[in-house]
């Protein structure tokens, strides 16, 4: 197996549990928004941060400072009886890692080609957002 590709969803410790355990490290995954109103049914949490290290030496510190740095960010943004998860479809997701610090992750797509976010800023876009129509058909004429 590839650590660097472990994504820490525990699939392949399910389909293989005598061959795989979990290992050493301990830690927790953030997860926000999650709801469930009666008309529009249930709705699941945005997952955050992937994977936070932690124990009980530290008391959860890590945990926390996230918690407390989401909390700030909602009292400023949130509306009045707004909840987190309202907050954050309503800003964006981009708008809420960049303000928790947080480089988008292959993690943060729900699903290959339906997720609604869009990562890439312009400045990182070669000829930005606006492209001339005319030289892209020059270009790939056929």
């Amino acid at each position: 197996m590839d650590n660097s590709e472990c994504t820490r969803c525990m699939h392949c410790i399910n389909v293989m549990p005598r061959a795989l355990k979990p290992g050493k490290e301990k830690g927790a995954t953030v997860c926000i928004g999650a709801k469930a109103p009666i008309l529009d049914g249930a709705q699941f949490a945005t997952m955050v941060i992937p994977f936070i290290k932690v124990s009980k030496d530290n008391e959860y510190e890590n945990v926390i400072d996230v918690i407390e740095q989401i909390w700030d960010w909602w009292m400023e943004v949130g509306k009045n009886r707004e909840r987190v998860g309202e907050t954050m479809q309503r800003i964006g997701l981009p708008t809420f890692l960049k303000v928790m610090e947080v480089e988008a992750m292959p993690q943060h797509v729900k699903e290959p080609r339906s997720n609604p976010y869009v990562f890439w800023k312009e400045e990182e876009v070669e000829g930005g957002w606006e492209r001339d129509v005319q030289a892209f058909r020059k270009k790939h004429a056929a």
